[in-house]
């Protein structure tokens, strides 16, 4: 089918841009974070409004279209574009973020990126728990569930979430809280993008910085065994103001790692970003005494800084327009063979783009009921992420494949489960492990809210029989 051939009448009006192939606005459009895919839909529409994105739902329904979802364009598989079998509703132009501080609320429509939301925040003394990449979208982000460094005081972004605003299959618009839609407001909050579009998120907000202290500490890997039986020690029974993440990578050369010696750049080390999610005075002592137990350090660097400024410290490392391949799960016991496994991996890490990234889940991520909310994944201790990232299509293989050897050595330690904003998009399990538990109800309400599966582009919830 072409762009001739569509009924476009649904499409007419101004609260609607529509791009077609060919033009230098289409071009830029159709690009998306991981550059290994370069697609081309049949025309992306830019909605300025949620009757503007129910009126783009309806155009694909009346001519039999899937369709794909932009807000970051961030999903490493690809999801936010699609082909020429479908179209993309880009939601660049529904990016306000209001805040009301005396509710201690913040709406925020569903094209925002997250760097908004904290900016919209902060100036209040407040925020609402999201991702570490500013240029994230919350859409895809927040449905996923929402990881971030602030989430084992405050939970993930789905718990902080009141109500949603959604763009169903057939069109309609309605809204879902714990008494409105209750079945749908629960599988928003965890089941990604296959329900609908979301046009507005209600967050409530929590009191917190400006600032916080933080804490980065850089062991050579020769060192870095004593500091992961540390840091999994230490975060066993750790506070919730604690965020303490490990990277196992080579130190880029790049401006943000510019205290970093010189002699240790393009060497693969062990890098502890830590973050007290507290009163700072209290961070700078507590990550004091956590930094003191670590040995052998090559560098440390320790500050108070805006949350803000913090929440864009990773916007380079993870820009656009790298080719992007990644592999996740989550690994519950951090012991000897799995750590050897994590070591002899990043001793080969192809390049100072590329990364093992390891979290720890626990506080308020944990004391959250595993069937609450379609994020299944509340006992699950270490996430990972296993992620490579470079520009040259002719080191496609080479890099692919250590990505896919890390994944296999570990693979061995993994419980089975997937952090759906993480997923490669083939690792062992497929979509049912990003779901895990809560697979069966989420294909039940995929059934009810988008029986013939029209919002497909995505860790997709269907039945064996299920046509994708």
């Amino acid at each position: 089918m072409t762009s001739t051939t569509l009924d476009e009448s649904l499409l007419e009006g101004s609260d609607i841009t529509v791009l077609r192939p060919g033009s230098t606005e289409f071009d830029a459009a159709r690009v998306i974070w991981n550059a290994m895919f370069d697609r081309h839909p049949l025309l992306i529409l830019q909605p300025k409004s949620t009757e503007g994105v129910a009126r783009a739902v309806k155009f694909a329904r009346a001519n039999d279209l899937p369709i794909a979802v932009k807000c970051g364009g961030h999903s490493a598989p690809g999801h936010s574009m699609c082909g020429s079998e479908g179209i993309v509703i880009d939601l660049v132009d529904l990016q306000k973020v209001a805040v009301d501080p005396v509710k201690k609320e913040a709406r925020g429509q569903g094209g925002a990126l997250l760097g908004r939301l904290d900016e919209a925040t902060a100036p209040h003394g407040l925020v609402v728990p999201a991702g570490v990449v500013s240029h994230t979208g919350m859409g895809g982000l927040v449905l996923g569930g929402g990881f971030g460094h602030i989430m084992r005081k405050f939970g993930l972004s789905i718990d902080s979430l009141l109500s949603a605003e959604v763009v169903l299959a057939d069109g309609s618009v309605v809204r879902a809280d714990t008494d409105h839609h209750a079945d749908l407001f629960w599988a928003l909050r965890g089941g990604s993008g296959n329900f609908g579009i979301v046009t507005e998120f209600h967050f409530k907000c929590h009191d917190f910085g400006p600032s916080v202290a933080v804490a980065i500490a850089v062991i050579e890997l020769e060192h870095a065994r004593p500091a992961l039986e540390l840091w999994s020690a230490e975060m066993e029974d750790g506070p919730d103001e604690l965020s303490w993440i490990s990277f196992l990578r080579n130190v880029p050369d790049r401006p943000e790692f510019a205290w970093v010696p010189r002699e240790l750049v393009d060497k693969p080390v062990l890098i502890m970003p830590m973050l007290w999610a507290g009163d700072p005075e209290e961070g700078e002592q507590r990550l004091a005494q956590l930094t003191d137990k670590l040995e052998n350090l090559a560098v440390l660097y320790r500050d108070v800084l805006p949350y803000v400024l913090v929440q864009q410290q990773y916007d380079d490392i993870f820009g656009y327009g790298y080719r992007t391949y990644c592999k996740a799960g989550f690994i519950n016991d951090l012991n000897d063979a799995a750590i050897d496994a994590l070591l002899d991996s990043s001793a080969c890490v192809p390049n100072s783009l590329s990364q093992i990234e390891i979290l720890r889940l626990g506080g308020a991520v944990e004391r959250v009921a595993e069937d609450e909310t379609a994020f299944s994944h509340r006992k699950a201790k270490y996430p990972i992420n296993i992620i490579a990232m470079w520009d040259d299509a002719s080191r496609d293989d080479e890099t692919i494949g250590w990505v896919r050897q890390a994944y296999s050595s570990v693979e061995p330690f993994l419980n089975g489960g997937i952090y759906v904003n993480y997923a490669g998009g083939d690792e062992t399990g497929g979509d049912a492990a990003a779901y895990g538990s809560t697979w069966d109800r989420l294909v039940s309400l995929k059934e009810k809210w988008d029986p013939d599966n029209v919002f497909r582009f995505n860790a997709n919830l269907r039945r064996a029989d299920l046509a994708t």
